[in-house]
């Protein structure tokens, strides 16, 4: 059996003719692309590290989806260099921060699983494409009675699988023949975006999945995370049209796909018939033609940001000191546009398993520990919440500083 992550070339969704690969494809319904909506020279993937390759962004006008063309090797980059919060076992993302109290991400996408689906006792679950699995482990302690099944095309996690799961229900690389309508729930946490052949996957777990069972899962929106768009390895930015086409065509009813439940990302849930096939349904034109426009805006947005960080750069004394609010990707696009990098003093996060660590050669501090000397701040936040996130920081409200917003 192939690998089912994109299972075949590194250059998907392609006709080829005459030698020559033209007319690039869509990953979900395979209708043809047009020209790009965004290209850049200057990439950065969803691990915050420079790509040589561009960045190329097209939109499909028949179910609205978002598309970058796929990385350079796309199934060994996953296998073999692809590592994500692996520092630690307990080394999360934060998902918010409210009265000085903070949530992290996996907290939260097991408290949304725990509400939207039903998990009795000896539920067989698997987490596809899980990388170390996080989510499991956390629902583990609330519910120690379900069977959790894992799944990835790299065996750098092995090692925290271990601590939880039993060896004969882990696999990697290739989905074994005895899990064929085996599943309860299967469980996809970001990982389709990432994904280049996206509807032979979702096929691939439809045939997991007993009669009855559940597809659930979790992409970026890029309507409300916008910088979703320009991450260069991930190949799809779904919208609510050309996901629900996706669930749909691989042979599931859609039960819902949620905006609101999880900040900057569609929630879904979707069935398999059990006594039915699922029934086809084409995307709406006019919320095609929406995602459409709205893709545009936001390719727009991102194609001046680095002029405008280079203006505000422009105003800054030679001999001031500067820093960077956020060590995430925001923040790294920040840093990548500068023209003098070296200037920046500091990053400022206030996630506290990057506090302590050096990126991009600076070290990463708390906002109590921004430097006196500090008082130009580039703020490297979702621009939707950024201001409202820096007003609610006790450290920076007596500052006076010179904010610079995305």
């Amino acid at each position: 059996m192939p690998r089912v992550w994109t299972s075949g070339t590194s250059t998907p969704n392609y006709v080829q003719i005459e030698g020559v690969f033209s007319l690039m494809r869509c990953n979900v319904c395979l209708a043809e692309l047009g020209k790009p909506v965004y290209e850049s020279r200057r990439s950065l993937t969803s691990l915050c590290e420079l790509s040589p390759d561009p960045t190329v962004v097209r939109f499909c006008t028949r179910c609205g989806h978002l598309q970058t063309d796929a990385i350079t090797n796309v199934e060994s980059y996953y296998d073999e260099d692809y590592e994500i919060l692996t520092d630690s076992e307990e080394e999360d993302q934060i998902y918010e921060i409210t009265e000085g109290n903070t949530i992290y991400r996996t907290d939260h996408q097991v408290r949304v699983l725990l509400n939207k689906t039903d998990l009795p006792g000896e539920t067989r679950i698997l987490d596809f494409g899980c990388a170390k699995s996080s989510t499991m482990q956390c629902l583990l302690k609330l519910k120690p009675d379900v069977e959790p099944h894992l799944y990835d095309v790299s065996d750098r996690y092995l090692h925290f699988w271990e601590r939880f799961a039993k060896p004969e229900n882990v696999a990697i690389y290739e989905l074994p023949k005895r899990w064929d309508g085996y599943f309860d729930i299967v469980t996809s946490f970001f990982s389709l975006e990432h994904i280049t052949r996206p509807l032979e996957v979702v096929r691939n777990i439809v045939r997991l999945l007993k009669p009855g069972g559940v597809f659930y899962g979790i992409v970026p929106n890029v309507f409300t995370n916008t910088a979703d768009l320009i991450v260069i390895d991930h190949a799809n930015h779904f919208t609510r049209s050309s996901l629900a086409y996706l669930l749909n065509t691989a042979g599931l009813d859609v039960v819902d796909i949620d905006a609101d439940c999880h900040r900057g990302a569609y929630v879904w849930r979707a069935v398999k018939p059990s006594d039915r096939p699922a029934e086809a349904r084409e995307p709406d034109p006019a919320e095609v033609h929406a995602h459409g426009e709205r893709g545009m805006e936001i390719a727009e947005f991102w194609s001046s940001a680095a002029d405008r960080i280079r203006v505000f750069e422009s105003t800054v004394p030679d001999n001031a000191d500067t820093a960077i609010y956020g060590a995430g990707f925001y923040g790294t696009f920040i840093h990548s546009s500068l023209r003098e990098p070296r200037r920046v003093r500091c990053l400022v996060d206030q996630n506290e398993f990057l506090q302590g660590k050096l990126l991009h050669d600076a070290p990463v501090v708390a906002p109590a520990d921004l430097p006196a000397s500090v008082e130009h701040l580039l703020v490297g936040l979702n621009p939707a919440r950024a201001r409202a996130i820096v007003a609610d920081i006790p450290a920076l409200a007596a500052r006076k500083i010179d904010y610079f917003f995305l």
